[in-house]
């Protein structure tokens, strides 16, 4: 998280004033309380300040998530919107006594958002912003959240409305509204708990101001909520001087964190901070059928709170079972890409991005099969226009000395932008890959084997200007380049296997190399070779010693005009 750097003129009051304004207000209805009877000023009073406090709070939340970054911004949002719903509440119950001026009904119509308020601070901690991330499941994490706030949401509807709208009766209203929201407290104290005792440093200090507001909360409002039913309530009494003190508590708990950059710990890999709430949201789901039962067995209890019950159960049980279906849709689909990403991982270098050996040894029985069936095809009258395979062997002329003059990493860059080069002066469909320290091979799919010199040509060129690294040194690293193609024999294509010609292309490497580097050498058949008909190549060894006599062509830089010249010569390697 960002600290804050507000300009002058829209600083926010510092830390220490506002505690001291929050605690004057506390301090003033406190006074006010013991020293005035229960009259329309003190209720005016005592709302007000609660609608002030709240509003201060939510001010605070809503600014420290817009600085926040991340799971952080998740988790001030969720307070926000607690902090939100609790306003609300806040502002109905003023509405009632300030404005009408009339007592507040019971029950009461802002009850239900009174008991949600506190499910989204509930679902921040289940955000756990001072553990980094371990794995990408904050998506995943939301619709266990989703499932938990419906949870709650037929809980309340469930226990609560009946008795509110189905059979009204104030005394059961009261007494399980009390019950469920007793509960719902003192599940929130004890999630509060947990993570104070997991955390360490600044989120320490957060958390625990958190519990003690918490705390501070829960005990004031179930103590109102209990004097609500016995009819000794009243807005400005003792019971609001708690209540008031945690609602300050809680405005000043931001200004905690705002005043230094909170970070993040390390991941806790024993205890991933989203499976407790996923742990939970199971749990919500096996209860609904528990709660049926109960329905449909209790007895003393009107007909249409039953029917009601069990018809919000099953409607409930379709809506957590559509969030359970869309969840795993979109779990299968992470599975999906972090298999494809794993995948892609495996095929590729680490080091400079391009494929690796492993990515070759499972692609290149296709793309022989590819090119031998091209030139099996009935029509295949001799050699195809860009149905070759092309393999080009290409090394870096003194990377050795680069490494030892300027060190590995400077080495390791090197490699980087030799392989960005030679990747710029390939052609799409054909392949990059790292072969081997500093050799790499490209893999030219649908080539033509009469202009296979052009791209040794463009890779010469590209690696023959300086490269200059992040250290200022600039290095002049050129290459050597050996080539074959592949089928062999265009008449019968299968007859020499591409591991054969892969030989023929590091040979070809080896003569380019011993010719002074720089340079390209490739070879192809003889024209005698290409016009060899099937049937004609007796066996299998006499086959192999027959392509031994191939066409050289070289491919090197003219010293005078620094363009490329190439020339063929006959070639005779030594096959082991």
């Amino acid at each position: 998280m960002r600290p804050y750097n507000h300009p002058v003129g829209v600083r926010l009051i510092t830390k220490n004033r506002l505690w001291i304004l929050l605690g004057l207000l506390v301090f003033l209805n406190a006074a006010l309380s013991f020293s005035l009877p229960h009259c329309p000023t003190l209720t005016a009073i005592g709302d007000l300040s609660q609608c002030a406090l709240i509003s201060v709070a939510l001010g605070y939340f809503l600014k420290i998530t817009r600085h926040s970054e991340h799971r952080q911004r998740f988790f001030w949002g969720f307070f926000s919107l607690g902090c939100g719903l609790w306003l609300v509440v806040q502002y109905l119950w003023t509405f009632f006594e300030v404005w009408l001026g009339q007592e507040v009904p019971n029950p009461f119509v802002g009850d239900i958002a009174l008991f949600l308020h506190l499910v989204p601070m509930m679902a921040a901690l289940a955000v756990r912003p001072d553990r980094e991330p371990t794995e990408t499941g904050s998506q995943l994490g939301r619709f266990d959240f989703a499932m938990l706030l419906l949870w709650w949401l037929y809980l309340y509807l469930f226990v609560v409305i009946p008795w509110q709208y189905v059979s009204p009766d104030v005394v059961n209203y009261g007494r399980t509204f009390d019950v469920l929201y007793l509960l719902e407290h003192f599940v929130f104290l004890i999630c509060l708990t947990a993570v104070w005792l997991q955390s360490r440093g600044t989120w320490k200090t957060i958390y625990g101001h958190l519990l003690g507001a918490g705390t501070l909360y829960a005990g004031s409002s179930i103590a109102a909520s209990f004097a609500i039913d016995l009819h000794k309530y009243y807005t400005g009494s003792i019971y609001d001087i708690p209540l008031l003190g945690a609602m300050a508590w809680f405005a000043a708990v931001p200004t905690i964190a705002g005043q230094a950059t909170v970070k993040a710990e390390s991941p806790d890999t024993r205890t991933p901070s989203t499976a407790w709430i996923a742990a939970l949201a199971l749990l919500a789901t096996i209860s609904l059928p528990l709660m049926a039962a109960w329905a449909l067995s209790e007895s003393g209890i009107p007909p249409q709170v039953r029917y009601f019950r069990i018809a919000l159960t099953l409607l409930t049980m379709i809506a957590m079972a559509t969030v359970t279906w869309i969840k795993q849709r979109r779990l299968d689909k992470q599975l999906a890409q972090a298999y494809r990403d794993l995948r892609e991982d495996s095929l590729t270098d680490l080091l400079t991005g391009a494929r690796n050996r492993r990515f070759f040894t499972t692609t290149i029985d296709n793309d022989a099969k590819q090119a031998i069936r091209a030139y099996s095809a009935p029509a295949a009258s001799g050699p195809l226009r860009n149905q070759d395979l092309a393999f080009y062997l290409i090394d870096a002329d003194s990377f050795k000395d680069v490494n030892d003059r300027l060190g590995h990493d400077a080495g390791d860059e090197l490699l980087i932008q030799i392989a960005q080069r030679i990747a710029r002066a390939i052609r799409y469909s054909d392949v990059l890959i790292r072969w081997g320290g500093d050799e790499f091979l490209v893999l030219s799919r649908y080539t033509d084997r009469t202009d296979s010199v052009s791209l040794a040509a463009r890779v010469l060129s590209a690696l023959d200007e300086p490269f200059q690294l992040t250290s200022g040194a600039s290095v002049r690293s050129t290459c050597s380049i050996g080539w074959a193609i592949f089928p062999w024999f265009v008449y019968q294509p299968d007859a020499v296997p591409y591991d054969e010609v892969l030989r023929l292309a590091d040979s070809a490497l080896y003569e380019a190399k011993k010719a002074g580097r720089n340079r390209g050498v490739g070879m192809l058949p003889t024209l005698e070779q290409l016009q060899i008909k099937a049937g004609e190549l007796g066996t299998k060894e006499a086959r192999l010693a027959e392509q031994l006599g191939a066409t050289m062509i070289r491919v090197e830089p003219t010293p005078a005009s620094d363009q490329l010249q190439s020339h063929s010569a006959a070639f005779h390697a030594h096959h082991s």
